[in-house]
């Protein structure tokens, strides 16, 4: 499901931004506030695909809420747009942040309409290359290209990407094997890999070397097989 966060001063503005975004897809959440700090609190404990900000909120910047947004890792490139009174060429100084767009008040429906389909339709296509995970009832997406590989340790399992190693306890092998896409294949009892993310395999030692971190995952024997049909272990 995607979910939308809309953190606006006046009530009226945001009741209509609702009712826009359940016309365009009414499977779409969204979750309304005035408070920056709940706003925070929310991000960091959620996951959310989209967030509408105020640029004026009463007693806060929405210019520092979003800095504050891109601050949390798993929102680096989610899409922000700015609600604001102010002229689109003052905008110019939010590049800094990755504003993706901007909604002009008083709101204009066709405006934001527009605005809001490509926003949403641009998330929906990227969510299709994601790995939703859910741990602790909390919401995360991982870009599935990032991952380097998955291994099953100790009863839990880990998610290793390019920036960082994600533990998860909810989850088995075969259940992530069935969520993520072609370029993932299983080698090992232990190790799902990305087969992208390949430097090199060594058939002596039963052996694959990933790119980017000194690390080889090895190849259980009734494993091969499947490398066999991937073109891997010829």
């Amino acid at each position: 499901m995607t979910r939308i966060m809309i953190v606006e001063g006046e009530l009226l503005i945001s009741e209509e931004l609702t009712a826009i975004i359940n016309s365009i897809d009414s499977n779409i959440e969204t979750t309304m506030t005035s408070d920056a700090k709940e706003a925070i609190s929310s991000a960091r404990n959620s996951y959310y695909d989209i967030f509408l900000v105020d640029v004026q909120l009463s007693g806060y910047s929405g210019f520092e809420l979003a800095k504050e947004i891109r601050n949390i890792y798993k929102y680096k490139l989610t899409p922000i747009i700015f609600i604001t009174a102010i002229p689109s060429k003052e905008l110019l100084a939010f590049k800094e942040i990755l504003c993706y767009d901007y909604i002009i008040k008083p709101l204009k429906e066709d405006k934001v309409r527009s605005v809001l389909e490509t926003t949403i339709n641009y998330v929906m296509t990227k969510k299709e290359s994601y790995l939703k995970l859910i741990q602790k009832g909390h919401s995360y997406l991982v870009e599935q290209g990032g991952i380097l590989y998955i291994e099953s340790r100790n009863k839990k399992i880990y998610v290793i990407t390019m920036e960082e190693e994600i533990e998860l306890s909810s989850y088995t092998l075969k259940e992530l094997l069935e969520k993520l896409s072609a370029d993932f294949i299983r080698c090992h009892k232990g190790y799902i890999i990305n087969i992208k993310h390949i430097e090199k395999i060594d058939k002596s030692n039963n052996d694959i070397y990933i790119k980017h971190i000194k690390k080889t995952i090895p190849v259980g024997r009734k494993y091969k097989d499947y490398l066999r049909g991937r073109g891997l272990w010829v």
